[in-house]
């Protein structure tokens, strides 16, 4: 009807309410993940991970202790490298910033697909990228087309969960009961992805696919001051995982 967004406009998404250029929020998580990949301070990185585990269970709607069991995950991850070590203190604090840079860097992952990156998707498709050299160029495509799987592998997810639990299949008590629930869900999943991994390449090769090619053509986002702020505060957060003060 007239006045109504146009289908190919990214602005008419959800995550585009408060318009916000799809590249700044792409820099964003892209910058605090290499921070949070070479932060050295384990209570900053935990205080990171702290936020964002809040920003991404509250995009999920989700409550705290529905993360006991990841967080079970990451705590044996801790008790494993620390027992070995016989708890030595430098190898104990490595330990502790591998789980808690696990922990921040799922959690900065989750945030981004249950919030802006459905609708950023189709803007990074319609990028342009280098044909030349070709390594790179099949570098940069099997990065974009990852991060246009990324949310129906999260959609995915939690229909295989809602599947499980129709069915009466919960996770019993224990960690052999959460192991069997984690198996019960984890290989059906794996073989549905498999499956829309192969039907997009299908798709892709029907459609003439060529690495480097533009997917779609979209109307182009303005970029505002807020997505300079949106840098900015990255660039922030990186630096101040980084040095560790």
């Amino acid at each position: 009807m007239p006045g109504s967004p146009e289908r190919n406009d990214p602005t008419s998404h959800p995550a585009f309410a408060r318009p916000r250029h799809p590249a700044a929020l792409l820099a964003f998580t892209l910058v605090a993940g290499v921070g949070i990949s070479f932060a050295r301070a384990p209570i900053l990185l935990a205080l990171t991970a702290i936020v964002f585990a809040t920003l991404a269970l509250n995009a999920e709607g989700k409550r705290p202790r529905a993360e006991l069991p990841f967080l079970g995950l990451a705590a044996l991850l801790f008790l494993a490298h620390a027992i070995i070590s016989r708890f030595e203190p430098h190898a104990t604090l490595a330990a502790a910033l591998l789980s808690f840079r696990l922990l921040a860097l799922v959690y900065l992952t989750r945030w981004a697909v249950k919030t802006f990156l459905p609708g950023a998707v189709p803007w990074l498709l319609e990028q342009p990228i280098p044909t030349r050299p070709r390594p790179l160029a099949l570098a940069v495509e099997s990065a974009r087309l990852s991060a246009a799987l990324l949310p129906m592998a999260a959609r995915e997810a939690e229909a295989q969960t809602l599947a499980l639990r129709a069915r009466g299949i919960r996770a019993g008590g224990g960690w052999g009961g959460r192991a069997r629930f984690t198996a019960a869900w984890l290989l059906p999943f794996l073989g549905t992805m498999l499956r829309v991994g192969d039907a997009l390449a299908d798709a892709l090769l029907a459609r003439g696919y060529t690495p480097g090619k533009r997917r779609t053509a979209l109307a182009r986002a303005p970029w505002t001051l807020a997505d300079a702020g949106v840098l900015l505060l990255g660039a922030a957060l990186a630096g101040a995982l980084y040095r560790g003060f």
